[in-house]
């Protein structure tokens, strides 16, 4: 007996109303590209957040401590203003976090910055590319070349550090 017939036979004609005949089929809610690609941005801001804290964390170096510790900070600047943006656009900012990456070396942590960095650029760029990030275009493009800030920072601290001078 299938659950439907059973709940039929036990409620009678309520079964109707609880499991009906002809279920419906639900439409999921697609979010724009926009929504979607600012909640992405968002939960990677996020993880920048937690990995540059934890690379902080491990490297000694003061100097490079206290530039992560400034990327950090405009990472917190982007999450908050992105979600600020979605909220007005009426959508439900993600709470979502990219897995941070760390590893053992100082090499190592500062190759994943730099991959971090690589895919933000990646990611504000796509949301530009939107006609719907025209009220907001000179925010997004701020935070676009604060984060190839970051990026050409890390890359001058691996290329030292790759030729014996970090």
């Amino acid at each position: 007996m299938k659950k439907r017939e059973f709940l039929k036979l036990i409620f009678g004609g309520l079964a109707s109303f609880v499991v009906p005949i002809q279920t419906k089929q639900l439409k999921a809610s697609v979010a724009p590209p926009f929504v979607s690609l600012c909640n992405i941005a968002i939960a990677h801001e996020y993880g920048a957040i937690v990995q540059y804290i934890n690379h902080s964390g491990l490297i000694s170096e003061r100097r490079i401590k206290k530039l992560l510790d400034s990327n950090m900070r405009d990472e917190i600047v982007h999450a908050r203003r992105i979600t600020e943006i979605l909220v007005k656009e009426g959508a439900t900012p993600t709470i979502s976090i990219w897995p941070p990456q760390t590893g053992r070396s100082l090499k190592r942590l500062i190759e994943e910055d730099i991959e971090g960095e690589n895919a933000a650029i990646k990611l504000y760029t796509q949301i530009l590319d939107l006609p719907e990030s025209k009220r907001y275009r000179d925010e997004i493009y701020s935070f676009l070349k604060r984060e190839e800030l970051h990026r050409s920072r890390l890359v001058e601290i691996l290329s030292a550090f790759k030729n014996g001078k970090a």
